[in-house]
């Protein structure tokens, strides 16, 4: 398990951090910093510096001076308006490392602490607030859902291993008739072992009905949570022309053909975003606004 020490980048990687994370607009005097944990370009100013560059690569100080030092250094590059920050997707091995390092159980009062990577401090976490602390980097390939259940556990889950065939009839056989070499041989010995094993039709009309599964996001609920930051990082990622066929299946996760409603939803939230309907001779398709 980590420390509370202080690990500060060195200059060359600051500067770095910096101009991969930050974009300053000159005419504007917006200096924007990447969350890194969130994934999602925030206007930085004295009151919430802190919550956005991280302590590795601001340092100590009062939020004034550490707003105009970061801003200084953003401002020697050019602004570049589709700039995305750090945006990388961990491999389990990174989880199961983050968890050993970064997790831990706390009592008095009982709860589960992870370190936060931008204010450089263990914070409580439930599965509410979960996302404000725990880096998308982790979480974003398995969900929310399980990232928690593996913080709770404190490890990440086996995957189920596939019974075969032959274990498959073995646990048939166990569970209807014994085991195999006990098998009864007549079909009234069958009979009468499935009817001392099994409940009645009546007491399973009397059992409550099973829970209905679980709804999927609605086409509306993904646009909200995927545009326009996660179609930013997406985006740059993608060979091709960005059509729209590929940003319902590919970042959307949503079934094509869509309806009218949905085809009209999704070119709104585009342009919304920043994104020009354009055709060739071919497709049509989607480019980003300079």
């Amino acid at each position: 398990m980590r420390d509370d020490a202080v690990r500060m980048l060195s200059g060359p990687n600051q500067r770095g951090w910096l101009a991969r994370n930050t974009r300053y607009d000159p005419e504007t005097d917006r200096l924007l910093v990447w969350n890194i944990i969130t994934w999602k370009w925030c206007l930085a100013t004295t009151e919430n510096i802190l919550e956005l560059c991280p302590l590795c690569v601001r340092g100590f100080g009062d939020p004034d001076g550490i707003w105009k030092d970061v801003r200084s250094k953003a401002a020697r590059q050019s602004y570049a308006s589709r700039q995305c920050g750090d945006a990388p997707v961990h491999s389990e091995a990174k989880r199961r490392e983050w968890l050993r390092e970064s997790r831990r159980w706390k009592c008095l009062p009982e709860r589960i602490e992870i370190f936060n990577i931008i204010q450089g401090r263990w914070v409580a976490v439930t599965q509410e607030n979960l996302a404000e602390h725990y880096s998308r980097s982790y979480w974003e390939p398995i969900g929310l859902g399980r990232a928690w259940a593996e913080i709770e556990a404190g490890r990440v889950a086996e995957p189920e291993t596939e019974l075969t065939l032959r274990e498959h009839a073995e646990f048939l056989a166990e569970h209807l008739f014994g085991t195999l070499r006990k098998t009864p041989e007549t079909p009234d010995e069958r009979i009468s072992v499935i009817v001392e094993d099994f409940y009645s039709a009546r007491e399973e009309q009397a059992l409550p009905p099973p829970p209905p599964p679980p709804q999927l996001p609605t086409f509306e609920e993904r646009l909200d949570a995927r545009m326009p930051e996660v179609l930013e990082v997406w985006a740059t990622s993608q060979k091709g022309h960005i059509t729209s066929r590929l940003v319902v299946e590919g970042l959307l996760q949503y079934q094509w053909p869509l309806s009218t409603i949905h085809q009209r939803a999704l070119a709104k939230a585009m342009r919304q975003a920043g994104w020009t309907s354009r055709r060739n001779a071919k497709t049509r398709f989607w480019v980003k606004n300079d």
